[in-house]
């Protein structure tokens, strides 16, 4: 485990802040010794970092005029050689890095290329200064109060703060865990603590805390644009993207990749071969159930690029020995069944002596590629039609033939002008849990009188839409903004960051790469996808490297058969009952009391995956609470 962390105080404390800071070292990796990070620090301030392979790890401080600067990082920067080249009189990068933060932070984020998580502390205007970058693929957790400020890329190591007594379960933050497997921004499982968001800045000075964004992502499309020209260019900075993370990681050991088989592991996998010009080690994930099963398009992948697959079959008790694991690594609540499929892929690469693996994560949301984009494109197109036939003539004949004909086409025609009519961001939420159990009849009244009778669980959701007005002016690239916030930022990377992470390998994400971003926001709806057709651009313009099965292959994605297991595999039906059915659950006061009862009557009785991914949740949340909260 590894990352940056610190406290810094209003004025001179009673605390014992180097014994705080080496606290929160061990904290931040308590497999390592403190000694093996660095810390540094001034009278009201100190900052440390553990380092981790493949990235730029450290703390350091520079002397001016009298005043002492400090600087703590953690990550990776492609174009460091770009940053240096006005700082040559420091042979250290990072004193370099804070040097050139002094003339401003916001003009020294803008120019950073790469994952991070940086701390500044500027002596001359005794403020500290946290970021992460555009994406952020390594979070940053905070707490403040008037009187100090803590931070950590672990939250765990929050707890060695003395203001970390004051800490509480957010009750809204278990309602998150329940509906969406994860917590979103900046919400985190305790009230006092926050996660900076990507592309923020925030920046502390004696007690007053101000946050900000230094980079958002725009929506402009070109009005005159050449789609040859349009895949030119996208070939042409993708394949930048993969070459610095390449030269960059040169020296750290093997790359290889992630292969689920679908276009963005493919099209990585395929750009990596070209730009390498060796065969690559690529590793995959299968599934006994062969409907979760897509191991034959990862071997037709593997095949068009003669790459070196690994391929491993994960089964329900692999489930159950990773279980632990799991719990410790995800520092709060995260209930994201694929983190299973993708911890055992980068331990299949460690196995193999891979250092270095690059993920196809983000494609889909920059260039339309999830199955949602074309659902609301099918309710748009309802809307196309003039309002008097929709009203007049359409809907009242539909509504009343589905009640004649209950079995009918009628119903499905009644369900999808009902979810038509929904305005947007509503429409988006139309198939979570509180549309069939109202929150009254899941969360316990304690714990909904504390969130307050207005409380909207959907409340991020159309805050984040509500700022998408802002940024783009068409409903899919605001589909698009949201999920990149949200089904990226908040959900996507912890998994795998995380899981790669347990085992020691580090990750590259080559469509996270803002230069790409940038480019991919300026490409029209019409020409990202073809009426219902995903990512149409994108497959047209690497034709001629992805095998036609690839490109013509639905969606899938590191899926997992969870909810089969929990009703058919005896040992992990046996830990969801004795953990949700257990008097600690009930003691919690969280749920009402026949909640999991009813949940597991309707998990055995429905042929979906829904509710047993529903109960996954409440497992993995009430484990988290015994390791973390109970022990804390």
């Amino acid at each position: 485990m590894s990352g940056i962390c610190g406290i810094a105080w209003a004025e001179r404390s009673d605390v014992d802040g180097p014994q705080c800071l080496r606290s929160m070292m061990h904290d931040l990796a308590p497999s390592s010794s403190a000694q093996e990070g660095q810390m540094q620090y001034g009278e009201t301030v100190g900052f440390g970092a553990q380092a981790f392979p493949g990235r730029m790890s450290g703390a350091a401080q520079l002397r001016e005029q009298g005043n002492t600067h400090l600087i703590g990082f953690h990550g990776s920067l492609y174009n460091l050689d770009e940053i240096l080249a006005d700082h040559e009189e420091y042979e250290d990068p990072l004193v370099a890095i804070l040097s050139r933060s002094l003339r401003g932070m916001k003009p020294l984020l803008s120019a950073l290329r790469g994952e991070f998580v940086i701390s500044v502390w500027d002596a001359n205007q005794e403020t500290l200064f946290l970021a992460c970058d555009r994406f952020r693929v390594h979070p940053l957790f905070f707490m403040q109060d008037h009187q100090s400020v803590a931070f950590a890329s672990r939250m765990r190591s929050l707890f060695s703060c003395p203001s970390a007594r004051n800490l509480s379960i957010n009750p809204c933050a278990i309602i998150d865990v329940i509906s969406s497997s994860f917590i979103p921004s900046p919400r985190t499982i305790f009230e006092l603590v926050q996660k900076l968001e990507p592309g923020q800045l925030l920046s502390w000075n004696r007690g007053k805390c101000q946050v900000e964004p230094y980079w958002d992502l725009t929506y402009q499309p070109a009005k005159t644009v050449s789609q040859a020209d349009l895949s030119e260019k996208l070939r042409t900075i993708f394949s930048d993207s993969v070459r610095v993370r390449m030269k960059h990681d040169q020296n750290l050991g093997e790359i290889g990749s992630f292969l689920s088989g679908g276009i963005d592991s493919s099209t990585v996998l395929g750009v990596l071969t070209q730009l390498a010009q060796a065969p690559m080690p690529c590793f995959s994930i299968g599934f006994g159930e062969e409907v979760f099963n897509e191991a034959s398009f990862a071997r037709c992948a593997a095949k068009a690029f003669g790459a070196n697959q690994h391929e491993l079959t994960v089964t329900a008790q692999d489930t159950y020995d990773v279980i632990d694991r799991l719990v410790e690594s995800f520092d709060e609540p995260y209930a994201n069944a694929s983190s299973i499929p993708t911890f055992y892929c980068a331990q299949l690469a460690k196995e193999h002596g891979v250092s270095v693996l690059y993920g196809g994560d983000g494609g889909d949301e920059l260039f339309a590629g999830n199955e949602r984009y074309a659902t609301q494109k099918v309710f748009d197109y309802y809307h196309m039609v003039p309002r008097w036939l929709r009203d007049g003539g359409i809907q009242p004949v539909v509504f009343a033939l589905s009640k004649l004909l209950p079995l009918s086409l009628f119903v499905k025609g009644r369900k999808y002008i009902q979810r038509a009519n929904v305005p947007y961001p509503d429409r988006l939420l139309s198939w979570g849990l509180f549309e069939l159990f109202p929150m009254q009849e899941v969360f316990s009244g304690e714990l909904l009188q504390s969130v307050g009778e207005t409380y909207d669980p959907h409340h991020r959701i159309r805050e984040l839409y509500s700022h998408s007005r802002g940024v783009a002016d068409s409903e899919l690239d605001r589909q698009l903004y949201l999920d990149l916030k949200l089904a990226i930022s908040d959900n996507d990377l912890f998994k795998v960051t995380r899981m790669t992470e347990a085992n020691g390998v580090a990750v590259r994400f080559p469509f996270l790469d803002h230069h790409l971003a940038e480019f991919a926001a300026c490409i029209p709806d019409s020409i990202k996808m073809k009426g219902v057709q995903l990512r149409t651009f994108f497959k047209n313009a690497y034709a001629d490297m992805l095998p036609e099965e690839i490109r013509t292959k639905t969606k899938h994605g590191f899926g997992l058969p969870i909810p089969i297991w929990l009703r058919t595999d005896k040992r992990l039906r046996e830990l969801m009952m004795d953990v949700l059915l257990s008097n600690i659950v009930q003691q919690r006061g969280y749920f009402r009391h026949d909640t999991i009862d009813r949940l597991i009557k309707r998990h055995n009785e429905d042929t979906t995956s829904f509710f047993g991914t529903i109960l996954w949740n409440f497992v993995m949340l009430e484990l988290w609470l015994r390791r973390y909260r109970d022990k804390n």
